[in-house]
């Protein structure tokens, strides 16, 4: 699953609208989201 999670913040990186993102923030210190975090990341991975 890390792998997964390295790819992704990978990806968010590089995006211009969530390169500021709070979740994109979590992801890289390793937190857990919360329910309301993923959903903000499924709109963000959907905006792409």
């Amino acid at each position: 699953m890390d792998f997964y999670v390295r790819m992704i913040i990978k990806v968010l990186e590089r995006s211009m609208s969530a390169e500021d993102s709070n979740v994109l923030k979590k992801l890289k210190a390793g937190y857990d989201l919360t329910a309301k975090d993923r959903k903000e990341l499924e709109e963000l991975i959907d905006n792409l």
